[in-house]
């Protein structure tokens, strides 16, 4: 018994260490916050591009939505203020190239962050697709000594009943040989549903 028992713990084994691994949970926590820098990333660089543009058309700084632009876009920009001269096109719009290469530097960080985000993902769903194999063949394994347990008990059970009739037709010497009786029908197999297959990450 032990030399089917144990490759079933095994798999077993194998099975809780994929679905448990550390690896899961820090790629898990990894894409969630690389994704927020993304967001983030993706966000600041819209906001500069807005005032890029609103300075350029000569917006009222007064305004509400122009003010709120301004200043959600100040800490943002001073690694960037000064860089490029601004240049004034009229009494009220300015052009400041500062402002545009800080939205365009923002906005390929975000692009590099959201290739981390894709590499992250991808290893994570290899991961969840390996831990679901691994499940996949401890099932299976458990199934197979289920089955291998069910023919060594109709096997046993028919060899009992024929060392049964062999001592009975033993004890009445001189009776005629009766065929020996069917064997009783032994208990069904425990039956498992077998689980989904799990498909490989594309």
């Amino acid at each position: 018994m032990t030399d089917i028992t144990d490759p079933v713990q095994e798999y077993e084994r194998r099975a809780d260490e994929a679905e448990h691994s550390p690896m899961l949970v820090l790629l898990k926590v990894g894409r969630g916050i690389v994704w927020v820098v993304y967001a983030l990333a993706i966000a600041t660089a819209i906001l500069l591009a807005t005032a890029f543009f609103l300075a350029l058309a000569g917006a009222n700084p007064d305004a509400g939505f122009v003010e709120w632009v301004y200043r959600s876009t100040a800490r943002a920009m001073e690694p960037f203020r000064g860089i490029f001269p601004t240049h004034q096109v009229s009494d009220a719009s300015v052009l400041d190239f500062s402002l545009l290469f800080a939205a365009l530097f923002y906005l390929v960080v975000a692009l590099l962050v959201d290739a981390v985000h894709r590499w992250l993902t991808e290893r994570l769903r290899r991961r969840e697709w390996e831990a679901g194999k691994a499940r996949a063949q401890a099932e299976a394994a458990a199934r197979h000594q289920a089955q291998q347990q069910y023919d060594q008990a109709v096997a046993a059970q028919q060899a009992q009943q024929a060392q049964q009739y062999a001592r009975g037709q033993a004890a009445a010497p001189g009776s005629v040989p009766q065929p020996a009786p069917a064997p009783a029908p032994a208990p069904a197999p425990p039956a498992a549903a077998p689980p989904p297959p799990p498909h490989a990450p594309r």
